[in-house]
């Protein structure tokens, strides 16, 4: 069966079939999807990187030319950004269960990183989540219900007041730029 597009705001991602048959890609998928990609496009990539002393922020990709980072080697995802002067140039957090507070501490980590581009991904684990909080969005359709976790997620970053830039992707999206990009999941 061919991808289906759903309109989201100017952007259009693929709805894929594991979408329609409701299985969900869990956060470590999609963890695994940006790693791969950031590779593909000639970062060093690390997972749970330390940002102080009591944050983290689930993917990075970092520019490695700056050469007191990590020996080769040693693993990126054991870099404490508040240690060594490292460059982060996209920090990612992926929001499996998208609220206001959650939202409003990932915003709070990325500031911390304080990578060039910050960029929130809202995974599918929130269609469904969002389907049994009652009778409004269980029959509605993916798009309208993505729609609906955009409009929101963006609200939620505007309250949070956040000193970088933060961009907000869904993850059909990101599924997406890495198959644009020759990868596949």
């Amino acid at each position: 069966m061919s991808d289906k597009l759903l309109k989201i705001g100017y952007r259009e991602a693929a709805c894929t079939e594991r979408l329609r048959v409701g299985e969900v890609m869990t956060k470590e998928a999609v963890i695994n999807i940006l790693v791969e990609l950031g590779k593909k496009l000639g970062f060093s990539v690390g997972t749970e990187i330390q940002v102080s002393d009591s944050a983290w922020v689930d993917v990075v990709w970092f520019d490695d030319r700056f050469d007191f980072g990590p020996k080769k080697g040693d693993k990126w995802s054991k870099v404490k950004t508040w240690r060594q002067p490292v460059i982060p140039i996209a920090g990612f957090e992926i929001e499996a269960s998208a609220g206001a507070k959650l939202v409003k501490g990932s915003i709070s980590n990325l500031n911390e990183l304080g990578a060039l581009m910050s960029v929130i991904v809202i995974s599918e684990e929130n269609l469904a989540k969002i389907r049994n909080k009652g009778t409004k969005w269980y029959n509605r359709s993916p798009r309208l219900i993505w729609a609906e976790l955009v409009k929101r997620t963006v609200m939620w970053i505007h309250e949070a007041r956040p000193i970088v830039r933060v961009v907000v992707m869904t993850e059909p999206e990101v599924t997406e730029w890495a198959r644009k990009k020759g990868l596949n999941f």
